[in-house]
């Protein structure tokens, strides 16, 4: 399989459980168009990490389909996936060394190449007030947390994937700080980003092409901000709950 993602990912009738008899996610079926934003939201337990995690090819035991394009993820081999989907977490790995290599991860590339993904992950200022080579200290202790999710979106952008999955990436971040690294992650162009999380703020809601809602493992609703609000069903309520 290509790094490449043409039309999209896919997902039908997915059902899945980590222990018999135990389902965590019944029949969704949804999809992700190539290049464009999409936030899975949902009360805790609601299967959204479940989701991502399967994306990620964490378990073949799934009932159901997962496509990328149309090829079926039990049939790319784990290689293939590295190259087309890339993962920013919660807890980013950053080593005692320098802002650098922690991005490139010791791995030779272009220049130009490294200053782009440093650019798009809003680094430049980091590095124009402390430079290249300033050291982030044991796992990153020197870097705010705000720097430390940039820098992993930045070690994302470097690797090329052509799918950011974000796994509630902002969740120990202050709200200004989280608003700018979120901001960020919707600033990409080209990349397919599937964006799960619990912060419901109007001004970065209003720019995911579709927000999938899931309840109880089901999907629920989906559709635009604007829509969902009009509905006035469970996204209305969560975002409303949210705003108290």
């Amino acid at each position: 399989m290509k790094k490449k993602l043409t039309k999209g990912i896919t997902v039908e009738n997915l059902s899945f459980g980590y222990d018999e008899g135990k389902t965590v996610l019944h029949d969704v079926s949804l999809s992700f168009e190539a290049g464009k934003s999409y936030a899975i939201v949902g009360n805790s337990g609601s299967g959204k990490s479940t989701l991502l995690n399967l994306l990620m090819g964490s378990s073949n035991s799934y009932q159901g389909k997962i496509l990328f394009d149309d090829h079926e993820l039990k049939d790319i081999d784990s290689d293939s996936l590295y190259d087309l989907l890339t993962l920013v977490q919660q807890n980013v790995f950053v080593f005692n060394d320098t802002i650098k290599n922690n991005v490139t991860m010791f791995r030779e590339f272009d220049n130009e190449k490294v200053a782009a993904a440093l650019q798009k992950a809003h680094l430049t200022e980091l590095i124009a007030a402390k430079g290249e080579d300033y050291v982030c200290g044991e796992n990153g202790n020197l870097l705010s947390g705000g720097e430390k999710q940039r820098l992993s979106i930045a070690r994302a952008l470097l690797q090329e994937a052509p799918v950011l999955l974000v796994d509630e990436a902002t969740a120990a971040l202050d709200a200004n700080t989280a608003y700018e690294v979120s901001s960020a992650i919707l600033s990409l162009d080209g990349v397919t980003r599937i964006v799960v999380t619990h912060r419901m703020e109007e001004g970065l809601l209003r720019q995911y092409d579709k927000i999938y809602v899931l309840r109880s493992g089901r999907l629920a609703e989906a559709g635009t901000f604007e829509g969902l609000m009009a509905q006035k069903g469970l996204f209305y309520s969560l975002y409303t709950v949210s705003q108290g």
